[in-house]
């Protein structure tokens, strides 16, 4: 290749680019973001399940307080300084507010709440792992336990 500024910036643009490429998808351990994703589609994935209590449809009061921090200050709670283009109602039941987003993808393949198959959904991701494009839920910290997100996984199940 002879050297011209043209062929020059095409060479500094495809080094770039292959920078930039080769960091995507990548974790802060060095591991692939998708491998984070624990459930969903991964057939050797363990049945959910629960020994918390709260964390059932006919008693959800664990499972509401902490869904009521994602609603809260700026983030789903759909008020004037929320940060993302859906909200999660709570004025109802749990079961009432996380159904109401069967069908609401948030800047990504996956749905919020997943009713086919609810080990992908977006949510459950958020609160278990670093999801592939988002960061882990809730982002002010206090992240869920493993046991609780598990009840989480299986409340999902339960309602769909």
């Amino acid at each position: 290749m002879s050297y011209t500024p043209t062929n020059l910036g095409r060479f500094l643009v495809l080094v770039t680019l292959g920078s930039a490429l080769a960091a995507c998808g990548e974790s802060d351990t060095g591991e692939p973001l998708s491998a984070n994703w624990v459930y969903c589609d991964n057939i050797e994935a363990a049945a959910p399940s629960c020994d918390l209590p709260g964390f059932a449809v006919g008693d959800d009061g664990a499972l509401r307080a902490k869904l009521e921090g994602c609603t809260s200050g700026s983030c789903h709670g759909g008020g004037p300084d929320s940060a993302t283009t859906w909200m999660l109602d709570l004025s109802g039941t749990v079961e009432n507010g996380l159904s109401e987003l069967n069908h609401f993808a948030d800047g990504s393949p996956f749905f919020l709440v997943d009713d086919i198959d609810p080990d992908c959904s977006q949510m459950l991701a958020e609160v278990s792992t670093r999801p592939v494009g988002a960061v882990r839920m809730p982002v002010t910290g206090g992240f869920w336990s493993t046991d609780e997100v598990d009840c989480f996984r299986k409340y999902l199940h339960d309602i769909n």
